[in-house]
C-alpha cells in the first residue's frame, strides 16, 4: 500500500469522525477555527521514504498569516511555528507503517485517531486560553543560559514545554502577538530582537560559508518585522 490508497483509507475512517467535531479539510489536512483567534491545524505526513505517515498537531491565528504566506484558513502544519508530533504514547517521533492488508491499515488509522483524541487534544487545550500562554515570554528570556550545561544558550520554551525550532520567527510570532493584544512597545521590542538574531545568523552563515551575508535573507527579515 502507498501514500494515495492511505489516504483514501483516512477519507473513509478517519475524516468522518474530525468533521463531526467541527473540523473542516479533506485528505491529510484538517483545521478548526476557535472563537479565541486560535487555528487549530491537523495533518498526516507521508515519509520522505515512503511506506510511512507520521502526524502532526500544530496551532495557527486568525490574525496573521503562515510562513508560508497563507490566510489561516489555508494553514497546513508544515506551515505553523507551534507543532507537535504526535505519538501513541503521547511523546517521540512515530510512524505508523502501510501494511500490506486494510484491516491492519485501518487499525492504524484508528490508533492515529485515538492519539488525535487523547494527545492531539491535550495540546490543543494548553492554548484555549489564548493569548495567555505567550504573555510571560519576554525579550530577555532569549539571552538566558543554562549552568547545568555549562554557559550553554537556553531556548525558549512556551508553557515550559514546547520548544519552537527556528526561534527567529518564534520572535516574529511574539511580535505579532503583542501587537494584536495592544502591547505595542513590547511588540517592537520582539521586533528589534528578531532583527538583532537575524543579523547575527546571517553573519554566522557568512563566516562559515566564507561568502557574503545574504542581504536578501536580512532584507525579507526586514519586511516580517517592521510594524504596521
Amino acid at each position: 500500500m502507498d501514500a494515495a490508497e492511505f489516504k483514501k483509507l483516512v477519507a473513509k475512517h478517519f475524516s468522518p469522525r474530525i468533521r463531526e467535531h467541527g473540523w473542516k479539510g479533506s485528505g491529510f489536512h484538517f483545521r478548526k477555527n476557535q472563537d479565541n483567534h486560535v487555528v487549530e491545524i491537523f495533518g498526516l505526513q507521508g515519509s520522505w521514504f515512503g511506506g510511512s505517515v507520521c502526524c502532526e498537531t500544530a496551532i495557527h491565528f486568525d490574525f496573521i498569516p503562515d510562513l508560508a504566506g497563507k490566510s489561516f484558513n489555508k494553514a497546513t502544519y508544515a506551515s505553523c511555528i507551534i507543532r507537535e508530533r504526535l505519538s501513541p504514547k503521547g511523546e517521540g517521533d512515530h510512524h505508523w507503517t502501510f501494511r500490506d492488508n486494510e484491516e491492519d491499515n485501518v487499525n492504524s488509522i484508528n490508533q492515529i485517531w485515538d492519539a488525535f483524541e487523547i494527545y492531539g487534544q491535550r495540546f490543543y487545550k494548553d492554548f484555549n486560553n489564548f493569548p495567555e500562554p505567550f504573555l510571560s515570554i519576554a525579550p530577555e528570556d532569549f539571552d538566558q543560559t543554562s549552568f547545568l550545561e555549562f554557559g550553554k544558550k537556553k531556548r525558549v520554551k512556551i508553557l515550559d514545554k514546547y520548544y519552537v525550532h527556528n526561534e527567529i520567527h518564534l520572535t516574529w510570532l511574539l511580535k505579532e502577538i503583542n501587537s494584536f493584544i495592544g502591547k505595542s512597545d513590547l511588540a517592537i521590542k520582539f521586533g528589534e530582537l528578531g532583527m538583532k538574531m537575524t543579523y547575527d545568523h546571517a553573519n554566522e552563515m557568512a563566516k562559515s560559508t566564507k561568502g557574503k551575508v545574504d542581504q536578501a535573507y536580512v532584507d525579507k527579515n526586514k519586511e516580517l518585522f517592521k510594524m504596521k
